[in-house]
């Protein structure tokens, strides 16, 4: 995930959450940082929850702990989010600066699609893609009904479409970081006949 990716959703998590250091580490190590915010906000939660968080916080990875440490300290120093103190807890909170910095992120990353062609790969099972992409975001739509007709789907009726091919992980990554997750439904039809969710299987 690129940095600037990542600056994002770091700044979009502490505008909408109130998170201490720790537990902002935690969800994001759990979540990934490519994650919804429910997943994110689930994460902190199970934590907050779990009597023996504590002692999960020392098995976290010295490196990866080092780096989110490094993040926080540079959107400090930057300006971009503030420390705060209610009490004893300790919170983050985002400044004008970093509402300004979010949204020329925000726009920035509008501008830029992924490219429309995934490597394909047959599948022995087929696959059912539903979406229902808001008409403020018809950009990204279009590049979806591109991508699923270079993949090899047929379309079976209005945004409904069908076929025997894997998707591919990059696929879905890029879903979600164009946020069209909560739009999608990805099913794969399993040979009892029986519906799963491709999207939820890999990003619970």
């Amino acid at each position: 995930m690129r940095k600037g990716d990542i600056i994002l959703k770091m700044l979009e998590t502490i505008e909408h959450f109130t998170f201490g250091m720790a537990e902002l580490f935690g969800a994001f190590l759990d979540a990934g940082y490519g994650a919804s915010y429910n997943k994110i906000q689930h994460q902190t939660s199970k934590r907050r929850n779990n009597n023996d968080w504590l002692n999960r916080e020392i098995e976290l990875k010295r490196k990866a702990k080092q780096r989110h440490y490094n993040l926080i300290y540079s959107l400090k120093k930057d300006n971009l989010i503030e420390e705060k103190i209610n009490g004893d807890k300790k919170f983050f909170t985002i400044t004008k600066k970093g509402r300004d910095k979010l949204l020329l992120l925000i726009n920035k990353n509008k501008k830029m699609l992924p490219a429309a062609s995934y490597q394909k790969e047959k599948s022995d099972k087929f696959i059912i893609i539903t979406f229902d992409i808001p008409e403020t975001e018809k950009t990204k739509r279009e590049w979806l009904r591109v991508v699923i007709k270079n993949l090899g789907f047929k379309m079976i009726q209005k945004s409904v479409w069908i076929g025997q091919i894997k998707i591919p992980k990059e696929f879905l990554d890029d879903l979600l970081k164009l946020r069209l997750v909560d739009f999608i439904e990805i099913f794969e039809i399993s040979k009892t006949g029986s519906l799963k969710q491709v999207i939820k299987k890999l990003y619970k």
